[in-house]
């Protein structure tokens, strides 16, 4: 099934780039700024991350995020991802980037923090990797009488290929519906609606994604189970649920990666992609999370079509659409 996997032409949907920075990634911008990381790490940056619980997982992250200055490093990370994706033949990827965290956070120029993911995307290009992008709404930072992001929408100055807005950040808490305003904002500018939902907190923020904020996909969507009308419904819609395996494990959405509700989302007739989520922290890359599903009970012929249902789902350019649907019609015709 290994080497089936490899040769599949792939799409992602759930990736966020700063958490997709690997620990070699990590290391290149830290000998770039040379910073000091006695509160995250005893010794040397290690070469894998992990972490005990989730205040580890934040410190190691926000240390990341640190390190991404200029639009050199965006730049530089944007690369880094597309050179493991272009080896595991991931042909189109839709980046989630947080643009509060380098604007309001870290104080990064609206022109540079655009440069850098447009030279980011050039890269990507470059090794045959299609980057589109979507900017999301870190819910439990900024809160919904903060504008930041959807100002910077609005400004004129965002990169290329950008395609939606999303809504991260903990969800407990922190409901979808108060964000109602900014992606009426976000879709009048012709951007589409993909929220995290369902993650961290149960299948109302899976119904508040949908009717607030017009979702179009679901981030993860697993808990939306929970209600099995609800799930009827988003089924019937045809939205689909960007599932991340290993991040559910990690952050506790399930107990263990057996665990998994992704067969019963399939068998309940949701549509699901597989994803990384944040594969540099998580340790995980995209072909480690379709042998998961497969360890999850999923087949050849259900791996072909969660493919063509992210393909479908995706807001990848004509071409690029036309190109990698005659790509998974081959691997078919090669495999059947």
């Amino acid at each position: 099934m290994t080497e089936l996997l490899l040769d599949l032409p792939k799409v992602e949907l759930h990736c966020h780039l700063e958490g997709s920075m690997s620990a070699a990634t990590v290391k290149e911008l830290a000998s770039r700024h040379r910073p000091d990381w006695s509160h995250v790490w005893s010794g040397d940056i290690p070469d894998h991350f992990s972490f005990t619980d989730f205040p580890d997982f934040g410190r190691q992250y926000l240390f990341g995020l640190s390190l991404l200055r200029d639009s050199e490093d965006l730049a530089i990370v944007t690369d880094d991802l597309a050179a493991t994706l272009a080896a595991q033949n991931v042909a189109y990827v839709e980046l989630t980037s947080t643009a509060y965290s380098h604007l309001h956070v870290g104080g990064m120029a609206r022109e540079v923090y655009r440069d850098g993911l447009d030279e980011g995307r050039r890269r990507a290009a470059a090794r045959g990797v299609h980057v589109s992008w979507v900017i999301d709404i870190p819910r439990d930072l900024e809160m919904p009488d903060q504008t930041d992001t959807i100002d910077y929408l609005e400004s004129g100055l965002t990169p290329d290929g950008l395609v939606g807005i999303g809504l991260g950040g903990y969800e407990v808490g922190f409901p979808a519906e108060p964000y109602a305003e900014h992606f009426a904002r976000a879709r009048a500018l012709g951007l589409h609606s993909v929220p995290h939902a369902g993650e961290t907190e149960g299948a109302d923020s899976v119904r508040q994604a949908v009717d607030a904020l017009g979702a179009e996909r679901l981030g993860h969507g697993v808990r939306v189970l929970e209600d099995p009308e609800l799930t009827e419904r988003v089924a019937d819609a045809g939205i689909l649920c960007e599932v991340c395996p290993t991040s559910n494990a990690l952050l506790g959405v399930v107990d263990t990666i057996e665990d998994h509700p992704l067969a019963r989302m399939i068998d309940s007739g949701l549509r699901v992609s597989i994803n990384t989520d944040d594969p540099g922290w998580f340790d995980t890359d995209l072909m480690t999370e379709l042998s998961i599903a497969t360890t999850l009970g999923i087949d050849a012929d259900t791996h072909l079509r969660m493919q063509r249902d992210a393909l479908a789902a995706s807001y990848a350019s004509s071409p690029v659409r036309r190109r990698i649907a005659e790509e998974l019609d081959a691997y078919e015709r090669a495999h059947s």
